[in-house]
């Protein structure tokens, strides 16, 4: 993401995602449903698309359509109890089929549209709880880099970054990011596990970043600090908002994660600060290759903060490799 118009964030690189023409055929199964149960079984293919976009108020939907279906079902059964004008019942069940049928599709067109194409980034609401990592280029103003230096750095570790995600397990499409200039802001969906912000991400960041530095130019070497955390973000015309992301920025500017990368050894490219309830909540809980000894907890006093959190300094792998 990147500051538009207005300071609002628009995503930035993010093309159309590719279907292919077999992915199309299959979600033509919606109407096929539809049509083929002349209505019947319209609510089915609501369940799934709520199944398959995650958002609950889809169930509306289902409900509604079943509403619809039983009003159809009675109209039908009354017609052969002949206590009505059975010709009025017939045009009103045949109007009403049609009318459900028209409906339903194009529900059911806007819904498939949204599965095969999602929208970059929509996956972020208010009141969701999400993962949240920031990360810092240390030095990025330093005298000597040119504005051309500052772009040849962004684009690296910005790439790097989104190959990290992707192997950590966490679609870097999903994400909602923003830019900070030196660095960037990612909010991270709630239904990708939060443990995938340390392992392997860190490791493979780490990894990247060290091989990258061994080749570049000194101007272009890149150091980093990483804060994360989890909470319930809020979002506004803006961007992303509230307290979660307040205690982040104050990790990550914070003395103490400025001090460890001074005193990390130079092929350590990464050091990393996880607030004390991301801690408690995620990395307490174990995991498969989680490995809570390599942190140690300190104490961060920024401007009106002042909280636990634990540090952590990744070891590139071609360090273990020596």
């Amino acid at each position: 993401m990147s500051q538009g118009d207005g300071g609002k964030e628009v995503a930035v690189g993010t093309g159309p995602t590719r279907v292919s023409t077999t992915q199309r055929v299959v979600s033509l199964w919606y109407f096929v449903v539809v049509l083929g149960s002349l209505g019947m079984l319209s609510p089915l293919p609501f369940v799934h698309a709520a199944l398959r976009l995650r958002r609950a108020f889809l169930l509306v939907y289902v409900l509604l359509y079943a509403v619809a279906v039983t009003g159809l079902l009675f109209l039908l059964d009354l017609s052969g109890t002949g206590e009505a004008d059975e010709e009025v019942l017939a045009v009103s069940w045949f109007f009403g089929t049609i009318l459900l049928i028209a409906v339903a599709c194009v529900h059911l067109a806007v819904l498939r549209k949204k599965i095969l194409y999602p929208p970059r980034g929509a996956w972020v609401e208010t009141g969701m709880h999400c993962g949240l990592f920031s990360i810092d280029i240390a030095g990025f103003g330093q005298v000597g880099r040119s504005s051309e230096i500052f772009v040849q750095v962004r684009r690296m570790l910005f790439g790097l970054l989104a190959g990290a995600f992707e192997a950590s397990g966490i679609d870097w499409d999903a994400c909602l990011k923003r830019d900070t200039g030196d660095g960037m802001i990612v909010v991270v969906p709630p239904h990708f596990p939060k443990f995938r912000l340390l392992l392997p991400l860190l490791s493979q960041l780490a990894a990247e970043l060290a091989r990258y530095n061994v080749v570049a130019e000194p101007a272009l070497r890149i150091r980093v600090r990483v804060a994360i955390h989890a909470g319930e973000v809020t979002l506004d015309e803006y961007g992303v908002t509230g307290r979660p992301k307040v205690l982040l920025a104050r990790l990550l500017d914070s003395r103490v994660l400025r001090d460890a990368l001074v005193d990390a050894p130079e092929d350590s490219p990464v050091v990393v600060l996880v607030s004390d309830r991301f801690h408690e909540d995620v990395q307490d809980q174990g995991g498969p290759g989680l490995d809570t000894m390599s942190y140690r907890q300190v104490l961060v006093n920024e401007k009106e903060t002042e909280v636990l959190a634990w540090l952590h300094v990744p070891t590139p792998v071609i360090r273990r490799l020596r």
